[in-house]
């Protein structure tokens, strides 16, 4: 296994100070050597890290940070280098399962389907469209939510449709735009490279966001730290 460095113990890894810019540092960690490496991001927080995904055999079985990557200079937290090997997990679901007498157990996906089709047609029949909800992820594509929007609301009617980007993306895009009149990022992580203060404000980004930290914890230790503050 190659791992440049341990994410579990040190999560921000090592300080690269800042010298005008903030320096590259590649972090990797695979469980074999790749035959191929494909390019992607992470989507495991807000940061949107560049990464590269090492491939064998079909398979996953590594990550690396990209270096020409703006956003992360190569840097991978601690969820972009573990979380893809619970794709092999032995505990992870690879059939449907439906209660039979109080008791979950396999199915196909034909059985889950049918079953779904069926229990809806039912409640529909009865009239109550708003016995059916829908929550969903936060990391679908625009096209995935239009098309739940037209089946949920326009095929079966329900009014109950939430999803994770009400109660966590909805609540930042309000914010932002109380404070900035835009609901989208009102600066650019390089402004933190030349910022003169840096001040949070109800936000653990040291936990929540550990490349962007590790970005102000270097410019910290650069020669020209800005005043930091966290409220």
């Amino acid at each position: 296994m190659e791992e440049t460095r341990d994410s579990i113990h040190d999560i921000w890894g090592p300080r690269t100070p800042h010298q005008g810019h903030w320096p590259v540092r590649v972090d990797e960690r695979t469980t074999e050597e790749p035959d191929n490496w494909v390019q992607s991001a992470c989507v495991l927080c807000s940061n949107c890290c560049g990464m590269d995904i090492g491939v064998k055999n079909g398979r996953i079985v590594g990550v690396r940070g990209r270096a020409v990557d703006r956003v992360n200079h190569g840097r991978l937290g601690p969820k972009g280098l573990h979380a893809w090997e619970a794709t092999h997990s032995p505990d992870r679901l690879t059939t449907p399962l439906i209660r039979r007498n109080g008791k979950l157990e396999p199915a196909t996906w034909d059985e889950a389907m049918a079953l779904i089709v069926d229990k809806s047609k039912e409640l529909l029949a009865e009239g109550h469209s708003s016995a059916i909800g829908f929550y969903t992820s936060g990391q679908l594509f625009i096209e995935e939510y239009y098309t739940l929007g037209v089946l949920g609301k326009a095929g079966l009617g329900t009014p109950h449709m939430d999803g994770n980007t009400r109660l966590c993306t909805a609540t930042a895009g309000a914010a932002l735009k109380l404070s900035f009149g835009t609901d989208g990022q009102a600066g650019s992580y390089a402004d933190l490279d030349t910022t003169e203060a840096v001040l949070l404000v109800g936000h653990n980004m040291a936990s929540q966001q550990t490349v962007l930290w590790a970005r102000i914890l270097d410019r910290l230790a650069s020669v020209n730290p800005p005043q930091a503050r966290r409220d």
